[in-house]
């Protein structure tokens, strides 16, 4: 039996060699579904980054109402990443919780992200990994062509389950070297 245990965790291992870091090769064609908060933008309110009044997410609803999300800076570097990537279409995937929310994210969007034109701002309740696969299904697109990169590992480890090549963005840090 132990060798039986011995062959499976063989089997399992890798012969491929992989630094982990993401290249325009690998999003070259490709569909990519970007994360917003903690992706493209910075992941932190007024100092916190999370809702001070206990709340499930990051900013309150006063802070939320006073614009705060459009004082978000942009990543330079992810901007020039969404720019040069080549990718065949890109969206923006981002859980939202108000209206004013949804509709700051989209101003900041055309403002920063100009070229993403599509964009699904969800509850926190509503799957990433379900939007994609729904919409693939809707519009016929092969999953060997999506890429989607976001900055929770629970919400990436869930895409990989579901058969979407899933990055952290932690792999784009090397873009450019």
């Amino acid at each position: 039996k132990k060798e039986n245990n011995k062959k499976k965790k063989e089997d399992y291992m890798y012969t491929t060699i992989y630094n982990g870091n993401v290249k325009l090769k690998d999003t070259e064609g490709k569909y990519i579904f970007w994360d917003i908060d903690g992706t493209l933008a910075p992941f932190r309110f007024n100092d916190h980054v999370c809702d001070p009044l206990g709340t499930h997410h990051a900013m309150s609803v006063k802070e939320i109402e006073e614009g705060i999300f459009l004082y978000r800076e942009p990543s330079k570097h992810m901007q020039r990443v969404v720019r040069e990537c080549k990718a065949k279409e890109q969206f923006i995937l981002g859980h939202c919780h108000e209206p004013k929310e949804i509709s700051d994210k989209h101003l900041w969007v055309d403002k920063y992200y100009p070229q993403i034109k599509k964009r699904f701002f969800i509850d926190d309740e509503v799957s990433k990994a379900g939007v994609i696969l729904d919409y693939c299904k809707e519009q016929k697109i092969d999953l060997s062509d999506v890429i989607f990169i976001d900055d929770s590992h629970a919400i990436i480890k869930e895409a990989e389950k579901k058969g979407i090549k899933a990055y952290h963005i932690s792999s784009f840090l090397d873009w450019f070297e």
